[in-house]
C-alpha cells in the first residue's frame, strides 16, 4: 500500500469515524435519571428525546461505521508479513465488523431507542419496556456478543504488533487501539452524569477511532515513508524456514543457496533418460 493510498483511506476512515460519532451522541447524548445504571438509563432517555434521534442517529452511524472500513484496513499491510496469522484474523474481523458492525449493532441500538417510545406511546410504558427488552436480549445483544469476539481479538493483534516492534511505527504506538480508546472513554462515565458525559460514553468507539485515524495519519509520512509495502521486502531473500536477511548479489530467483557448488555439481550423477525411437 502506497504512502498515497494508506492516506486516502486513514482520511475515509477518519470522516467516516466523524459520522459515526454524530450517530453516537443523537442516541446516547443525554442525563440519565439519578441512580439509573447504564441500560435503565438508555431505557428512560428513549422517552424523552424525540423520535428522529435515534432513528439518525442509528443510520447515520451505520454509514459512518461503513466508512471506517477503509482506514482499519490500513492495519493489515503493516503486520501481514511479520504476523501472518494474526494478520489473516485480523482481515477477517475487519470484514466482519463492516459486515456486522454497522447494519447489525449500531442501526439496531437506534431502532432499540425507537422501538421503546414507540411502543410505549402505543400500548403503555410497561408493554413498551417488556418488547424494548427481548429484542435487546434476543437480537441485539447475540450479534454484540459475536461482533465483540473479533472486535477484541483484532485489536489485541493490533496492540502485540506494535508492542512488539514489528511494524514500522514506534511500539508506543500500540496506544492507538480502538479497544484501548474504548476502554478510556467509556470510563468518563464514572465522571458524573450528564448529557455530555453520557455522549462521550456512548461514542467511545468512534472516539478512539477518530484518535487511531489521526496518529496514523500523522505518523505515516514519517515513520512509513514513500514506500510501497507491498513491496516494501523485495530486496530481501530467504531460505526455507529460516532466517530472513539482505543479499544485494542473491541469484534471480531470490534465495541463497550455499550448497549449490561447482563441486557438489560434478559430484551428482544424473538419471538415465529414457529415449522413445520410433
Amino acid at each position: 500500500m502506497s504512502r498515497e493510498k494508506a492516506e486516502r483511506n486513514l482520511k475515509i476512515g477518519l470522516f467516516g469515524a466523524a459520522l459515526t460519532l454524530i450517530g453516537d451522541l443523537l442516541i446516547g447524548a443525554a442525563q440519565f435519571p439519578d441512580g439509573a445504571n447504564m441500560i435503565e438509563g438508555y431505557f428512560a432517555i428513549a422517552l424523552a428525546m424525540p423520535v428522529w434521534r435515534p432513528i439518525l442517529g442509528g443510520l447515520i452511524g451505520f454509514v459512518g461505521i461503513c466508512l471506517e472500513f477503509p482506514g482499519l484496513m490500513t492495519i493489515y499491510p503493516l503486520i501481514r508479513e511479520k504476523m501472518p496469522r494474526g494478520s489473516r484474523f485480523y482481515k477477517l474481523a475487519m470484514y466482519i465488523y463492516l459486515a456486522v458492525g454497522g447494519g447489525a449493532v449500531h442501526l439496531p441500538c437506534g431502532v432499540f431507542m425507537w422501538l421503546r417510545k414507540a411502543v410505549a406511546e402505543a400500548a403503555g410504558q410497561a408493554v413498551g419496556y417488556d418488547i424494548a427488552l427481548k429484542y435487546l436480549l434476543y437480537f441485539l445483544l447475540p450479534v454484540s456478543c459475536v461482533f465483540m469476539v473479533f472486535f477484541i481479538g483484532a485489536n489485541v493483534v493490533q496492540f502485540i504488533a506494535f508492542i512488539k516492534g514489528r511494524t514500522p511505527f514506534p511500539k508506543w504506538y500500540c496506544v492507538f487501539n480502538l479497544l484501548i480508546g474504548q476502554i478510556v472513554f467509556n470510563a468518563v462515565r464514572q465522571l458524573g452524569n450528564t448529557a455530555l458525559i453520557n455522549g462521550i460514553g456512548t461514542s467511545n468507539k468512534s472516539l478512539g477511532a477518530i484518535v487511531m485515524f489521526t496518529a496514523l495519519l500523522l505518523g505515516w509520512r514519517k515513520y512509513v515513508g514513500d514506500q510501497d509495502l507491498a513491496f516494501r521486502h523485495r530486496t530481501e531473500i530467504c531460505k526455507p524456514f529460516t532466517k530472513k536477511y539482505t543479499d544485494p548479489s542473491a541469484p534471480f530467483d531470490g534465495y541463497i543457496e550455499d550448497d549449490d557448488t561447482k563441486e557438489r555439481a560434478r559430484s551428482v550423477l544424473l538419471g538415465k533418460v529414457a529415449v522413445n525411437r520410433q
